[in-house]
């Protein structure tokens, strides 16, 4: 049964719950049961989680995996930030991206899930897909991401860039609005929340 009081939004900040505790844990169910499809013959997949937005999904998703029989399954986290503290502007072309490290000291050869928080414009997401494959010559790579943007407005570059790369494995779908919670954060806030929020963007900017 779903605690009530997770839902009370006690922040101004905060315009009201996008998707509730509930429906997060009932798509992590059928969204393990996909990716446990899709690896099948697989004796070794390495859940990489990027660090900090993906902490909690990829905490829930591999413990899922495991109860929909998936085995093999190794946990690994890997630090990259695009945006830091500050909110995507408008018209963006592109973004750098810091990839400063991992858990792990050796991922050649290996299978990776990439699991991140969301997918907006793809800097981060395609930077990392890039640098295992090419850099770090892992077997494969998938993406998995809990949310997924549909951009309202993009700059022609990112336009290509989302045309061109898709994720494999998708939680939801969001539009184009600020979120929090689940581990999605503004300026390291809200993480702790167990359902996504829709922030008032005029109170961060």
């Amino acid at each position: 049964m779903t605690n009530k009081k997770e839902h009370i939004i006690d922040d101004d900040r905060l315009q009201g719950v996008l998707i509730d505790s509930d429906a997060i844990h009932a798509r992590i169910e059928t969204l393990a049961q996909e990716i446990k499809d899709a690896y099948a013959g697989e004796t070794c997949v390495c859940l990489m989680g990027v660090l900090k937005g993906a902490s909690i999904f990829v905490s829930d998703l591999i413990r899922e995996l495991r109860t929909v029989g998936m085995r093999g399954l190794h946990l690994d986290f890997v630090r990259a930030s695009t945006y830091q503290s500050g909110m995507k502007g408008t018209g963006e072309k592109t973004r750098k991206v810091k990839i400063s490290g991992m858990t792990c000291d050796n991922v050649e050869g290996c299978s990776i899930l990439l699991v991140d928080d969301i997918l907006d414009q793809g800097f981060t997401l395609s930077a990392l897909k890039d640098y295992f494959l090419t850099e770090l010559k892992a077997k494969s790579v998938k993406t998995c991401v809990f949310l997924e943007k549909k951009l309202e407005s993009p700059s022609p570059e990112v336009l290509e860039l989302r045309k061109h790369f898709k994720v494999d494995f998708k939680g939801f779908e969001v539009n184009d609005r600020w979120v929090v919670g689940y581990g999605l954060d503004v300026g390291e806030e809200f993480r702790d929340l167990p359902y996504v929020a829709l922030a008032r963007e005029e109170c961060f900017r």
